[in-house]
């Protein structure tokens, strides 16, 4: 079992999205360091076909919605910082991006709504106790998930719980918190992503992972 431990760092710079069989570079990877980005940097993203069908392309709606600036230019993707807004989100065709928009609502303008969650409770409430323990005001029902703006973040332990973009979010959203955050069950992100910390670490980020067993 492995956690990680995060410090307060700057996201930034370029990097290549890993392929996914057949489709290219993956878009949902990449969204994850183009949230982080659209809150006070620039990411540059390769190997991203403009022509994909994936599913995760998705992840580029969920960034315009909240106002991030995009560019394009052939298979490379530019996220940088801009005013966030609160916004309402549809997650419902591909419920694991979920968590770029737990990344992005606590930094926007106004209350966000994220919609889609039926049928995916322990998604729902894996972001919530994460954002919870951020000091972040949550509301929810079975399909709906509202979260307010956060001024001050509180330090402390989360947990992805081995879901590998929760703890993407998670990571990513440390970066932004004063003093040294810590994140549990971080396995299932090793195992989906196995370069994800390379990549972390060329971008700025500063992390020690914390190797335990019972």
């Amino acid at each position: 079992m492995s956690d990680i431990e995060i410090e307060k760092s700057d996201i930034r710079g370029e990097f290549c999205a890993p392929g996914i069989g057949n489709y290219g570079g993956d878009y949902s990877f990449a969204g994850m360091f183009f949230a982080r980005a659209a809150l006070d940097s620039s990411v540059i993203c390769a190997n991203l076909n403009a022509a994909s069908e994936q599913s995760g392309k998705i992840v580029l709606d969920i960034l315009r919605t909240f106002g991030a600036k995009i560019t394009r230019g052939g298979d490379s993707v530019n996220v940088r910082v801009n005013t966030l807004c609160g916004c309402e989100i549809d997650i419902s065709e591909f419920p694991k991006i979920a968590p770029v928009a737990a990344l992005l609502a606590p930094f926007a303008k106004g209350k966000t709504h994220v919609c889609g969650f039926a049928g995916f409770d322990r998604l729902r409430s894996l972001i919530t106790e994460n954002l919870k323990a951020l000091g972040v005001r949550c509301e929810y029902n079975e399909n709906d998930l509202w979260i307010w703006p956060q001024r001050k973040f509180d330090y402390t332990v989360l947990n992805a719980k081995n879901d590998p973009y929760m703890a993407m979010a998670l990571i990513l959203m440390s970066t932004y918190i004063n003093g040294v955050t810590t994140i549990r069950n971080v396995d299932g992100l090793f195992e989906r992503y196995p370069d994800f910390i390379d990549i972390f670490q060329s971008l700025g980020g500063k992390c020690r992972i914390c190797e335990f067993s019972f």
